[in-house]
């Protein structure tokens, strides 16, 4: 390993004093400088996939058109922008329902270079198991996914989800995947950080075991001591933040804040005043897209899209890229955290890995003109012109992609299960549009709501169906505040109909949201193996199917995009209104770590409190 650093240190320097020839010099370049934040004419020389050299016209050499470095092949940039790849500080692949190796393809052709992936939703569902495919799944393809190892798994100790993850458990994956793992993924039990809950301890204990040594965050709306308690555990980073007092007390106790623009959650334009009041602290700043649509990600981009709504916001474009960029690699140490520079990353500059956007323009309204993955050309005007190697071509990945299968076990069920009365006053879920928080109603009449049950899919109600718990009733009535969680929604506004989705962030049981039984019944019925399914009037007007743990789909990217494009057209015609994502505005509203108020398939949950609303 040191003889291979060596050998490569010793190339680069060669290369930078024109010693040795660069594989690719990259002319006529304007160079986004994030370190000084500035655009300057020069030019760059790359070898072996690092930067050996950047030249600066003016005090490094008189003309930036003219190649300084002997090289086997010159790219004339036309004074194009010369930017650094973007990174993607927090995202989970299964939620664009697609596989590691497509979610690849599609983050590259919008200038996505590396990602920091928490897996935790397959693991969810299928344990390690799932982690070891999305790893395996993701060397086919040439972007830098960087794996999180799930912290918490499930995302409360009594979820009902189709797995756990023990420290134990991550330290001895950890032993036979080694360097597999980058950090500790987001930390999500906060009782469990603030009563200093000895397996929760250990957890973020085995973070110090994974290749950065880093652990993630996730903390909305915690302060005071809480807060505290929370980064004195070593939690770097926050994604969750939703307004600018909150970001801020944790900029000041050490954290970095992620502005998070993802298709559910568009947190950038209210925290954008954090940085337009003091862009000094856009070092600590960086993006997130968390939770992204295929047909959004390939139509409107990612971290390139969260640069255009900075941008509107007043951000400074440069200031935007670096923070897409280099306060990224700030985080987790891939700025300067490593001698080897096929590692380092994050700017435009000598020792840093050569992942390269050529831009036309700064305003980020199309895909990059040009993107490179370690000095490769991978992606040219949105379209991925990369290698995807064979699933052939990776041993073991086909048995574990068949540990991914058949991961659906409903009970049976009948129509007197969803077809429960609504209660004065009890406590309503209330959807905010753009937002992963919710709040909680009390209203005293059903007006305007919708109902909202999620069904356990992981086996537990299948074996009380056995062991006799419905009685001489009606199937599943004897799981109802047990395996199954009825409630109410205000907010998500389906007419006639129903949706269902074996996809309900963290357990990913199944949920479903109706305005009748008879549909909702249907609905459920019809998600097979996984997937989206839209019911009006007793017919299946859309379904994507996801046979990957419920979660993920086997097509392309292009073909799930427009497989969402039409299901979002078809819950449109059923009155779902814009700007609620009728797919991804459903799908949290199981997750019991985000306020205020969840489904869980005991029933209505408060995350204020950590108890079950009355």
């Amino acid at each position: 390993m040191e003889t291979d650093l060596v050998k490569l240190m010793q190339t680069l320097i060669d290369v930078a004093e024109g010693r040795a020839p660069a594989d690719l010099v990259f002319v006529n370049a304007s160079i986004v400088d994030v370190y000084r934040l500035r655009v300057a004419r020069g030019q760059v020389a790359v070898k072996f996939g690092c930067i050996a050299g950047v030249l600066f016209e003016g005090r490094d050499c008189e003309d930036a058109s003219v190649p300084a470095w002997e090289a086997m092949r010159v790219v004339d940039c036309q004074g194009r922008y010369l930017a650094p790849g973007f990174i993607d500080g927090h995202l989970h692949i299964e939620s664009s329902n697609i596989r590691p190796a497509e979610y690849a393809r599609m983050a590259l052709s919008r200038g996505t270079t590396t990602a920091i992936a928490d897996s935790h939703e397959i693991a969810n569902v299928c344990g390690l198991d799932g982690l070891a495919f999305m790893i395996e799944d993701a060397s086919r393809a040439p972007l830098d996914i960087k794996f999180m190892m799930p912290s918490c798994v499930p995302a409360l100790p009594d979820e009902q989800a189709g797995a756990v993850i023990t420290a134990a458990d991550m330290r001895a994956f950890m032993d036979e995947h080694r360097g597999a793992i980058f950090g500790l993924g987001e930390m999500m039990s906060l009782p469990g950080v603030f009563g200093a809950d000895e397996e929760t301890c250990r957890r973020i204990a085995a973070g110090a075991q994974t290749v950065s040594g880093q652990v993630d965050g996730h903390a909305p709306m915690t302060a005071g001591n809480d807060l505290n308690a929370y980064v004195a555990a070593g939690v770097i980073a926050d994604h969750e933040n939703t307004g600018v007092e909150e970001a801020l007390d944790e900029l000041s106790r050490g954290m970095y804040v992620m502005l998070r623009e993802g298709t559910c959650s568009h947190d950038l334009a209210s925290l954008a005043p954090i940085i337009l009041e003091n862009p000094a602290l856009a070092r600590r700043c960086c993006f997130a897209t968390d939770d992204r649509a295929p047909s959004d990600a390939l139509n409107i981009g990612m971290i390139d899209n969260a640069c255009r709504v900075a941008v509107e916001e007043g951000i400074d474009p440069v200031l935007a890229i670096s923070m897409a960029t280099l306060s990224t690699a700030d985080v987790f140490g891939l700025d300067h955290g490593t001698l080897c520079a096929q590692v380092r990353r994050g700017a435009i500059a000598p020792g840093k890995r050569a992942d390269i956007l050529l831009l036309d323009d700064l305003a980020f309204t199309a895909p990059p003109h040009r993107v490179y993955s370690a000095g490769e050309l991978v992606a040219e005007d949105g379209a991925f012109v990369g290698r995807v190697a064979p699933v052939a071509s990776r041993c073991g990945l086909l048995e574990l992609e068949g540990r991914l299968r058949d991961t659906v076990h409903l009970p049976k069920l009948s129509l007197d299960v969803f077809s429960y009365e609504f209660r004065p006053g009890e406590a309503v879920i209330d959807v905010l549009p753009g937002n992963a928080v919710t709040g909680m109603a009390h209203p005293e009449t059903d007006e305007g709501l919708r109902r909202i049950m999620l069904i356990e899919r992981h086996g537990r109600g299948v074996a009380a169906q056995g062991a006799g718990v419905d009685g001489g009733g009606p199937a599943g009535t004897g799981l109802a505040g047990k395996h199954i969680g009825q409630g109410w929604v205000r907010g998500f506004t389906i007419t006639g109909g129903a949706i269902a989705s074996t996809i309900g962030h963290d357990s990913h049981n199944v949920c479903v949201v109706g305005d009748n039984p008879a549909d909702m019944l249907a609905a459920v019925e019809a998600v097979g193996q996984g997937g989206f399914v839209l019911v009006r009037d007793g017919e299946i007007v859309a379904k994507i199917d996801l046979p990957l743990g419920g979660l993920m789909s086997d097509k392309t990217a292009e073909e799930v995009a427009r497989e969402h494009d039409s299901f979002m057209g078809a819950a449109r015609a059923m009155g779902i209104e814009p700007p609620l994502d009728p797919i991804m505005g459903m799908i949290f509203l199981p997750l019991p770590v985000i306020p205020t108020l969840r489904i869980r398939p005991e029933g209505m949950f408060d995350v204020t409190t950590f108890t079950y609303a009355e």
